[in-house]
């Protein structure tokens, strides 16, 4: 102490002109009674036993603090009361701030007997430390409501006993903030911490809380519970007690609660002075707010200042961590009370402050929440205004959903305008909404026969091509990009010509347009944009069948989707068709099949013809891997491919999809679903190696090998081009089977390696897992002599199943007897029935024992019934 404050004392220990000194009230230093139950009372007493008897040597301070109403003091008195060992208390008020009087107070609480007043002392925090030195057990002292100490003199004290605390103590502190600077402590391994957050209560915590009260709430409600009071434990106590009344819901809580508008007032907003108290009304109208916002709506200059100490002190305002820069958040009670607040005592007010948060929002760049606040202020003049002057820049940046909701809105004669009507469309594309887009292009037909500027030209012709890609329909000419001097548009128009050239098949206009687009989206920090044409980007390489690269680009894209909370949006459908397409090709099924379930979950209701076509084949291919039905599986499939391949489909995904859709129809012996498959397709592959291809699994499936080799090739020489490289491998493991059938092996060994040439550099496993079981057979047989491939040829090898039992597909002649095998008829009696002799009818049979990896008739009806062949 120093000599001013000794001089205070007189000989008889009381303060200079105080009254005499009483004795500390026993209710002080009692732990409280608690009536605190359950799984959270379990918990948190467990958390504090770990903290404060931590085996080895536990940390000699323990603070738990966190706002009104968290159960701070619940929680340590549920935990003193079934400590093992001694736990001292004191409840500390604004009567401790004095040296002395806190000396007092922690005397009487260190005492075990009947508490009494210790002598004045020139060094209490001295003593307090020569007092629980003297102790001869070890106690735990808990220090309550330490927030109530304000006067630096007993913060010298209270700083004293933290930094030299006996070894034979452990001090909990508690309160709503410490008053004390504890970092070096924490620095030193010196401190265990428990905040609000570990305070507040668990979703299955609420639920045992509203099961002991009796308010017949459905767990099905928890949640919604829980996401207004955020485990708050005085708001779910006070929430219990008023869905415990007749005819009650949330949406009255807590505005239409006597009891908790008062605790709020009283315990949350009650330690705040005046001006605070406005600040936190007028700035409640915000999910979020930062000092600059905070400063546009309240006028306070140092708004930052006064945030930041509203989070330090525990005041229910809490940091956003997941935002970038300085902003914060309220507690949703809290801010319910404050909004209902600001309606009652100051009517007109919140209409303002929307206004002004919306300019704000605008000037920011963030419209979707300008809109909403231009919404809630019910300003149409200012919500259209907004849509018109910044709607483009919202659409780039990813703002487009809340443009179409708020579009909706708003009267009629506003959507009049060119420039509105294509914001509004554009808007609708972004959702995306075809249907919407094409009502508010409508609306511009009967305009006047004015010539556009060139911004209003180039926002047309983008809104042209994306609904075209989306209703699969003509795609409108595209002359020469004119730079229109507005670089949202420009960026627009351009993304939506690199989009309508890739799907086009033009890989080369494709890639050079939105290599551009995304140069430009990384250089002006459009992030969504970026994301959309770097997807687009990906199913290029994908379209030249560079698989490595695509996966490359996708999982770029991907990363920034994710980095921005987006990867549940519908722009990431595309990505994870191509990852899931990745997967399968390499023979990894179960990562093939959940980003096929990733594609399905975030597909929108309108997607481009031919994305909605690679979803549908991917969906396929791995349901018919583990599916129990593959008939079914192929005929949806079917159904899809007829619908989807008839419109505006890039020839090169089917070219990348119809041979596997193709095979899966043969296995199931429905050779005519096949052809009408392929016969469907002509046009999209007409003079590719595709169809020759397609043309010749068709021949060797039916037995007939010379014509198949015949359609195979001029694709084997390179004489007719093939659009994907997943063909060459194809059409090379299809010469090696009927090669090998012919007994040429050498033949056979060489378009084997050509196949594996072809494969090696997209990882392409997939080929061979398809291919005829004999393909496993010439693999083995032909280890060590692939030269340089030998590694790949390893690791295919290793990827084939042993018991690849429908990889060799069926013949037609062989299906025809497998009908057959059911019967109880001889294998004479089936001979005279198909008009062919025995022992061809026992050569079929023997094919399909093998095919079906069985020995017997019986076992080959089991298995063909288990693959769907019967």
């Amino acid at each position: 102490m120093s000599e001013h404050e000794m001089t205070r004392y007189r000989a008889d220990g009381d303060p200079a002109g105080a009254a005499p000194r009483r004795a500390v009230p026993a209710g002080k230093v009692r732990v409280p009674t608690t009536s605190a139950s359950g799984p959270w009372r379990e918990r948190l007493s467990a958390a504090l036993e770990r903290g404060v008897r931590a085996q080895g040597t536990p940390p000699p301070v323990t603070v738990v603090h966190g706002p009104a109403g968290s159960g701070k003091t619940t929680a340590l008195a549920a935990w003193a009361d079934a400590a093992g060992t001694p736990v001292r208390w004191a409840t500390l008020d604004q009567r401790d701030n004095d040296p002395d009087r806190l000396w007092a107070t922690i005397h009487a609480a260190l005492e075990c007997g009947e508490p009494a007043l210790p002598p004045p002392s020139t060094d209490p925090a001295g003593e307090l430390v020569r007092a629980v030195e003297a102790l001869a057990d070890p106690l735990c002292l808990v220090l309550d409501d330490v927030h109530e100490l304000r006067e630096p003199a007993v913060l010298r004290v209270l700083a004293a006993l933290i930094r030299h605390t006996p070894d034979n103590l452990r001090l909990v502190i508690a309160g709503r903030t410490p008053p004390v600077h504890l970092s070096r402590l924490s620095l030193e391994g010196r401190l265990r911490e428990i905040d609000g957050h570990q305070l507040a209560m668990t979703t299955a915590e609420v639920a045992a809380l509203l099961a002991e009260q009796a308010t017949g709430v459905g767990e099905e409600h928890v949640g919604a519970l829980w996401e207004r009071t955020r485990g708050w434990v005085a708001g779910t106590r006070l929430a219990a007690l008023w869905l415990a009344g007749e005819n009650r819901d949330l949406s009255g809580f807590p505005a239409e609660d006597p009891l908790a508008t008062d605790y709020i007032a009283e315990e949350i907003l009650g330690a705040h002075p005046p001006h605070t108290r406005q600040f936190l009304l007028s700035t409640s109208i915000c999910e979020r707010v930062s000092a600059d916002l905070a400063t546009a709506l309240s006028g306070l200059r140092h708004a930052g200042t006064v945030l930041h100490g509203l989070a330090r002190a525990n005041s229910m305002v809490q940091r956003c961590e997941d935002a970038p820069g300085e902003w914060y958040r309220y507690h949703p009670l809290l801010r319910d009370h404050l909004r209902a607040e600001l309606s009652r005592t100051r009517p007109g007010a919140p209409q303002r402050l929307h206004r002004a948060a919306a300019r704000w929002f605008r000037d920011d760049g963030d419209l979707a929440a300008a809109l909403e606040h231009a919404e809630l202020a019910q300003d149409t003049e200012l919500t259209a205004d907004l849509i018109e002057s910044d709607g483009i820049r919202a659409v780039t940046r990813g703002q487009g959903a809340r443009l179409a909701a708020v579009v909706a809105t708003l009267p009629e004669d506003r959507l009049s305008s060119p420039l509105f009507a294509l914001t509004a469309a554009l808007a609708a594309l972004e959702i995306p909404d075809p249907i919407a887009a094409e009502s508010f292009m409508a609306r511009i037909k009967d305009a006047d026969g004015t010539p556009w500027p060139d911004r209003i030209r180039a926002l047309h012709e983008t809104v042209l091509l994306r609904r075209a890609h989306l209703n699969s329909s003509r795609v409108p000419p595209q002359g020469r990009a004119k730079p229109t001097g507005d670089g949202h548009v420009d960026v627009l128009s351009r993304h939506a010509r690199g989009a309508s050239a890739l799907w086009a098949g033009d890989l080369e206009t494709a890639e050079s347009e939105l290599s551009r687009v995304v140069q430009t989206c990384l250089r002006d920090n459009l992030p969504w944009l970026a994301m959309r044409a770097k997807a687009h980007f990906a199913v290029a390489a994908a379209l030249q069948s560079d698989l490595p690269e695509m996966e490359r680009r996708a999982r770029r894209a991907l990363h920034l989707a994710t980095a921005r909370g987006w990867h549940q949006s519908w722009p990431c459908s595309v990505l994870y068709i191509l990852l899931g397409g990745y997967a399968y090709q390499q023979g990894d099924t179960g990562e093939a099949k959940r980003m096929a379930e990733l594609a399905v979950r975030t597909a929108p209701p309108h997607q481009e013809p031919t994305i909605a076509l690679a979803g549908h084949s991917l969906n396929a291919f791995v349901d018919f891997e583990e599916g129990q039905d593959p008939h079914k599986v192929v005929r949806t499939a079917v159904e899809h491919w007829q619908r989807l391949a008839g419109g505006r489909v890039c020839p090169q995904v089917v070219a990348l999809l119809l041979p596997t859709l193709v095979r899966m129809t043969l296995r199931v012996g429905e050779p005519g679903r096949a052809v009408e498959l392929v016969d469907g397709c002509h046009a999209a592959l007409a003079g590719r190696a595709e169809l020759s291809v397609l043309h010749a699994l068709m021949h060797a499936h039916h037995g007939r090998v010379s014509q198949a080799r015949r359609l195979l090739a001029p694709v084997l020489t390179g004489t007719t081009a093939a659009l994907a490289t997943t063909t060459t491998i194809d059409a090379w493991l299809l010469e090696a089977t009927l090669v090998d059938r012919s007994e040429n092996p050498n033949r056979a060994h060489e378009a084997l390696t050509r196949a594996l040439q072809a494969a090696e550099p997209i990882h392409a496993v997939r080929p061979f897992l398809t291919a005829r079981r004999s393909v496993r057979d010439m693999l083995a047989e032909g280890a060590g002599r692939f030269g340089r491939l030998d590694g790949f040829a390893v690791r295919t090898l290793a990827a084939l199943p042993v018991n690849a039992a429908t990889a060799d597909p069926l013949t037609s002649r062989e299906l025809e007897l497998l009908l057959e095998l059911p019967s109880m008829r001889t294998v004479d009696e089936i001979a005279e029935s198909m008009f062919v002799s025995a022992n061809t009818v026992k050569t079929h049979l023997r094919g399909i024992y093998r095919k079906l990896g069985v020995r017997q008739r019986r076992d080959a009806v089991v298995v063909a019934r288990r693959q769907g062949l019967l």
